[in-house]
């Protein structure tokens, strides 16, 4: 299991299928990638050639890259967070071997 990061990532997408997936209301490009890197695994869960975990994983760790970079541009907002509480259950739900608390932890504290 591993991490996918944003190196890694440009073997599974191409920089045009990737702005494909931004979000024509978000002017900060940075949180637009992140969104795109988030979005690309949450749309293509069952596609990427990789093991569940590092799927789910990576998923999370884009998820939270973006949440944090939201909060710098827009500040502070519930609907986000919810979303990362339903995205821990939907990698519970996937995961036969239960989440890897500390692996969520480490991400959450950006020590990955």
């Amino acid at each position: 299991m591993k991490i996918i990061k944003e190196d890694e990532l440009k073997n599974f997408i191409t920089d045009e299928e990737l702005r494909k997936l931004y979000n024509v209301n978000i002017n900060d490009t940075r949180l637009n990638e992140l969104l795109a890197y988030y979005t690309f695994f949450k749309s293509n869960a069952g596609l990427v050639s990789l093991d569940k975990q590092s799927t789910y994983y990576s998923m999370y760790f884009w998820f939270v890259q973006f949440k944090e970079r939201y909060f710098e541009v827009y500040g502070h907002d519930e609907g986000i967070e919810q979303e990362g509480f339903k995205l821990l259950e939907e990698i519970d739900y996937q995961l036969e071997e239960n989440v890897d608390w500390g692996l969520i932890e480490r991400i959450e504290l950006k020590a990955i």
